[in-house]
């Protein structure tokens, strides 16, 4: 009988699981050694330790969304004082929030109300809005965010949901964030901090002061506030939002 790895740790590029046989760590890296990006259920996998190499099984693996897995692995990367990587970790979980936010509002919920259209479809609008977001980082991913959200439009279909994509900006000086007197407008009490308190962080700031030139050094408190701050801000926002990144989701959930 092939036993299970009851020791394990999961973040987003890794499955860590310790060996029933041995005793020891294998590294099971996402995309070189399990050679696929979906939840590990349960699969048999051979030890990576030199003079064992026996077979055993991983399983429970997370299901969350890509921006909360990285989040998470900030826990380990602090205690681990990987202080600068977990800097770079946070800036991209919103930059990925950003993306799934424009998927499921702008493909996922449109195909779901527009199932006529075709996979084929899809699939093309799929690439246009890749293409559209491609070049825009933070600042811009973040305007473009708040806008659609201060305008509360929603598209019906596929055909409004082009005009939408279309309408994007793709040059960073036509990316500006919307008035704190818009944001207010809107009547949903739960989301206008979130939007404001998204507006006001500067994670982003911080993490080219990491990446660039002067390789600068977070503290530890620094990293926890910004830990802290995102984790107030995105998963409440995932949440009230509905935001999966599993299409099946809406599919069911359309009449």
């Amino acid at each position: 009988m092939i036993p299970l790895a009851t020791n394990k740790r999961t973040s987003y590029e890794n499955f860590v699981a310790e060996c029933p046989w041995c005793g020891r760590d294998s590294i099971f890296n996402r995309a070189s050694d399990l050679c696929t990006f979906e939840p590990i259920d349960g699969r048999d996998v051979a030890c990576l330790s030199a003079g064992c190499g026996r077979l055993f099984r991983i399983g429970g693996d997370r299901v969350n969304n890509a921006h909360e897995t990285l989040v998470f692995d900030c826990y380990e990367l602090i205690e681990r004082k990987h202080y600068m990587t977990c800097i770079l970790n946070l800036p991209q979980a919103y930059e990925v929030f950003f993306s799934l936010f424009f998927r499921v509002e702008l493909l996922y919920k449109p195909f779901a109300a527009d199932l006529d259209r075709g996979i084929d479809e899809l699939n093309r609008l799929a690439g246009v809005l890749e293409d559209r977001l491609k070049d825009n980082a933070f600042a811009c991913m973040r305007a473009l965010f708040l806008h659609h959200i201060v305008a509360a439009h929603s598209p019906k279909n596929l055909a409004e949901a082009e005009k939408m994509v279309m309408a994007l900006p793709t040059r960073r000086k036509d990316c500006q964030d919307p008035e704190d007197s818009e944001i207010d407008s809107l009547t949903d009490a739960k989301l206008v901090p979130l939007l404001k308190s998204l507006k006001a962080t500067d994670i982003h700031k911080c993490r080219n002061k990491v990446v660039h030139k002067g390789a600068f050094r977070p503290t530890a408190d620094e990293v926890k506030k910004y830990l802290e701050e995102t984790e107030s801000i995105l998963f409440p926002l995932t949440d009230h939002l509905d935001l999966d990144d599993d299409i099946n989701r809406y599919l069911m959930a359309s009449p």
